[in-house]
């Protein structure tokens, strides 16, 4: 599924004192991943917030991912050769 170019979250200061929330709806975002922390799926929560749209769930989530990917740290110690720090992670 490819990423969507147009956001799925959005903020509006006059909605919600402008916390992140789902396009369309006063829905915030942290509402998605709470459940998933506790245990709900996709479809569960779709029932519980019948204004949100399965495909949009997917979008944030890759657009999640992605952005943990950029912003995770580089933790290499600055003598490690680039072969053992991999090597270390195939074990």
């Amino acid at each position: 599924m490819p990423i969507r170019e147009e956001p799925v979250v959005v903020r509006n200061s006059r909605i919600l004192g402008g916390r992140p929330i789902f396009r369309g709806t006063r829905v915030q975002v942290e509402m998605l991943f709470e459940n998933l922390a506790e245990g709900y799926s996709v479809d569960e929560i779709i029932e519980s917030f019948p204004t949100l749209d399965k495909d949009d769930l997917r979008a944030v989530l890759l657009q999640a991912c992605e952005a943990l990917k950029r912003s995770a740290p580089d933790i290499t110690p600055e003598h490690e050769p680039e072969a053992v720090a991999h090597a270390r992670v195939l074990r």
